[in-house]
């Protein structure tokens, strides 16, 4: 019997919280624990909500270093956090962590955890802005890591960043695999030869993501291979500077390059119908959760060599990996496929024991767990 405590589980969208931390969440609550979701409230707020999962709304702008829009979320933290009197708080993404963390220390919450889910689009980039911009947010991370319990990363490469800049206290940090993948949910399925080959690519649709490589190889492989085809899944995110509008989207699906399915909550479907997963990212990924859902459902996948996105790949094995913003290496990967198409379930098998030996979400869970006091 697990003792009851009051969790609160802090991140910029509820959507985040229901696609990446619904594991998490309903193991807290399996154990009777009181657990509240604090995130803006959107559409995933309910369903999150059907998942007897709390939820309290708090506005968070998620990007932008505007200081006097940070004291008022520090201070609409600190308001929370006093009123819920939390006994542990778990923080995902930039804002929740630092500003967050200062509130829980001033609000003597007991224990607090963040998990540093990938550097992303601050630390994406080297521009004298850029520069400027990553001095700022390393500042603040130190000065609020500093009262952290505990820190998880997905990576080593963002623990080893973290801990060279002083920013963490290597005595507090672990490394989780990911988001994890519930590998009961995602499983293989018997798919029929088909005569077109699907290359699918699911992410925020951000040029960060290597969604502009990714058209460039399709175009390229369209000019000289017809049995083919290139999709793109995932949702629109204006509020990032790097955001793809939808005019662009509009044009490439004019064109006859990419086919845009829009935003999905069940990936899983077309994933089944699809052959090849594609991440070409060059943002600072943690561990990208399409790709493992792509690997537990058996698919090969090409990616980066780049941070995160490797940690998925067994070069040759699995899948490939290529270099950031090559878009003749990326062409040149996707090619393998589609003139030697028995490769797919070849290394879609491969695919699917290391999701299932490295990544599965119980797993993920268990890990994350072990450092609360439950």
């Amino acid at each position: 019997m697990y003792q009851q405590i009051r969790i609160l589980v802090v991140a910029n969208t509820s959507w985040y919280l229901y696609n990446f931390r619904l594991p998490l969440l309903k193991e807290l609550l399996m154990r009777t624990h009181e657990v509240y979701a604090l995130a803006p409230y959107d559409r995933y707020a309910v369903k999150l909500a059907e998942n007897k999962v709390k939820h309290i709304s708090i506005r968070i702008a998620r990007s932008g270093l505007n200081p006097f829009a940070d004291l008022n979320l520090l201070s609409k933290f600190v308001k929370i956090y006093k009123r819920y009197r939390p006994d542990v708080v778990q923080h995902f993404t930039v804002k929740p962590m630092i500003y967050g963390t200062l509130a829980a220390r001033l609000s003597n919450v007991p224990f607090i955890f963040n998990m540093v889910p990938g550097l992303g689009y601050v630390f994406t980039g080297s521009s004298f802005k850029k520069s400027l911009v990553q001095r700022i947010v390393r500042g603040l991370y130190k000065n609020s890591l500093r009262y952290s319990t505990h820190v998880f990363f997905q990576n080593n490469e963002d623990r080893d960043y973290f801990i060279q800049h002083g920013l963490v206290d290597q005595k507090k940090t672990s490394i989780v695999p990911g988001t994890g993948v519930d590998t009961q949910k995602f499983t293989p399925t018997r798919k029929a030869r088909q005569k077109v080959i699907t290359f699918i690519m699911a992410a925020r649709l951000l040029w960060d993501k290597g969604i502009g490589e990714y058209v460039e190889a399709a175009e390229n492989l369209l000019s000289r291979y017809k049995n083919i085809r290139f999709w793109l899944l995932g949702p629109v995110d204006l509020e990032n500077p790097k955001g793809i509008k939808p005019e662009q989207l509009e044009r490439w699906q004019t064109e006859g390059v990419i086919q845009y399915l829009g935003m999905t909550d069940n990936i899983r479907s077309y994933l089944q119908k699809a052959d090849v997963i594609v991440l070409p990212s060059y943002y600072r990924e943690g561990i990208p959760l399409s790709l493992l859902e792509g690997a537990a459902m058996g698919m090969p996948i090409i990616t980066t060599d780049s941070t995160g996105c490797r940690e998925v790949v067994d070069d040759g094995k699995n899948g490939f990996l290529v270099p950031i913003k090559n878009t003749h290496a990326l062409a040149a990967a996707m090619e393998k496929f589609i003139n030697n198409p028995t490769l797919i379930p070849r290394m879609g098998n491969v695919s699917r024991n290391i999701a299932f030996k490295k990544f599965d979400s119980g797993a993920v869970v268990k890990e994350i767990l072990k450092y609360y006091p439950l």
